[in-house]
C-alpha cells in the first residue's frame, strides 16, 4: 500500500490546470460559506480599521511575500485544529484569495461533475497539506522556494494513538466517504479486527509524518497534539510558538494588534475553553460532525493494539514511536 501511495502521489501534479482563477474564486467562496469558524477567520471591517495605518511608501511586506508556508497535517493528529487555526491567521492578516492553497491525498471531488476539488492553488505561498506531506516533498518544495524561506509547522501525535483514534472515529461512522479507510467495513468490526485494518491504512501517513518531524530543522516546527489539547495553557503556548515560527518575535511581518487578534481568535479552537471547538461542518454534506473520538473506545482500542496487532505491523509502528521519541510499550 505504501508503495502504491508513493507512486500515486505525483498524480497530484496533474491537477495544476485546475488551479486557475476560476478555481481560486470557487474555493475561496466555499471556505467563506461552508467552513465553520470561517466567519471568525475573516476579520470584521471594524477590526481591520483598528489596525495601525502605515504611511504610503513605507508599507511592510506581507509574510507570504517574504516566506512560503506549508502547514502539514495527518489523519487523527489534529487536521481540523491545525487547518482552522491556519485559516484564522491568514484571514486576520487579510490575505488575498490567491495566497491560500490546499493539497490533499487523495484530491477528493466535492461535485459529481468534478468541477470542485479539494486540491487547488497548488503553487500558492501559503498551503495546507493534508495527509500528503513527506520529507521528499519537503526537500523539493525548499528548492522551489528559491530565495524565500520555507516554513513548515505541523501537529504530531503518537502513531499508535492515531490508530486507536482513527478506528473509533470511523467505527462511529464518521467521514463515511473517506477514500483512505474502508469506513463501512470498520463500522461493523470489533476492536481487534478494526484496529488491524485501520493500522494498515494509516501506516503510510504515519511514516510520512515521521519523515518530516523526527529530526526537524530550524525551519520546521513540531507541535505536540497532546500539548495543545490537554490544557488551555498548553494550547496558548502552542499558538505563540506557531506565531513566532511564522513571523518571528518582532513586528517586521505582523503588527502587535494583528498578533493580539490572532491570539484571541485562536482561543475559539481550544476544546478546553469551548467544548464545541471539535465540531465542524462538512464542506460536502454541510452537516456538522465531531472530529474527536470516543475516549472510552480509544482506551479499549489502544490496549488491544499491543495484544492483537500483527507483530510485523506492530513492530513498524513501534519503530515510528521510537524515531519520534514516544514511549515504546514492551521495550
Amino acid at each position: 500500500l505504501a508503495q502504491d501511495r508513493a507512486r500515486e502521489t505525483p498524480l497530484c501534479s496533474s491537477l495544476k490546470p485546475l488551479a486557475g482563477n476560476a478555481m481560486r474564486y470557487i474555493w475561496w467562496c466555499m471556505f467563506i460559506f461552508f467552513v465553520p469558524a470561517c466567519c471568525s477567520e475573516c476579520v470584521s471591517m471594524v477590526q481591520r480599521q483598528a489596525l495601525p495605518v502605515i504611511p504610503a511608501g513605507k508599507q511592510k511586506p506581507r509574510p507570504w511575500e517574504v516566506n512560503n508556508y506549508i502547514v502539514a497535517s495527518y489523519h487523527k493528529a489534529g487536521v481540523s485544529l491545525s487547518e482552522r487555526l491556519a485559516l484564522k491567521i491568514i484571514g486576520i492578516l487579510g490575505a488575498p484569495m490567491e495566497v491560500l492553497g490546499h493539497v490533499e491525498y487523495p484530491c477528493y471531488s466535492l461535485r459529481k461533475d468534478g468541477l470542485s476539488r479539494v486540491c487547488y492553488n497548488l503553487d500558492a505561498p501559503f498551503r495546507l497539506f493534508t495527509d500528503s506531506f513527506n520529507a521528499s516533498l519537503k526537500s523539493a518544495e525548499k528548492k522551489k522556494s528559491g530565495q524565500k524561506k520555507l516554513l513548515v509547522p505541523g501537529l504530531v501525535r503518537d502513531p499508535l494513538e492515531m490508530v486507536a483514534s482513527a478506528y473509533c472515529y470511523h467505527h462511529d461512522g464518521q467521514e463515511f466517504g473517506n477514500w483512505l479507510f474502508p469506513v463501512q467495513d470498520i463500522m461493523q468490526m470489533g476492536p481487534e479486527e478494526g484496529t488491524e485494518v485501520t493500522a494498515k491504512a494509516l501506516l503510510p501517513l504515519a511514516e510520512w509524518m515521521t519523515s518530516v518531524f523526527e529530526n526537524p530543522d530550524h525551519d520546521t516546527l513540531r507541535l505536540e497534539f497532546d500539548d495543545l489539547t490537554k490544557s488551555s495553557a498548553g494550547f496558548d503556548l502552542g499558538v505563540q510558538r506557531l506565531l513566532d515560527h511564522f513571523f518571528g518575535v518582532g513586528t517586521d511581518l505582523i503588527s502587535k494588534p494583528e498578533r493580539f487578534h490572532i491570539t484571541e481568535a485562536a482561543k475559539e479552537l481550544d476544546a478546553n475553553r469551548n467544548p464545541e471547538a471539535t465540531t465542524v461542518r462538512s464542506s460536502s454534506s454541510h452537516q456538522f460532525r465531531d472530529h474527536s473520538s470516543n475516549p472510552v473506545c480509544k482506551e479499549v482500542a489502544h490496549s488491544i493494539l499491543h495484544k492483537s496487532l500483527n507483530p510485523e505491523l506492530l513492530a513498524r509502528y513501534k519503530d515510528l514511536q521510537r524515531r519520534l521519541g514516544y514511549p515504546v510499550y514492551g521495550m
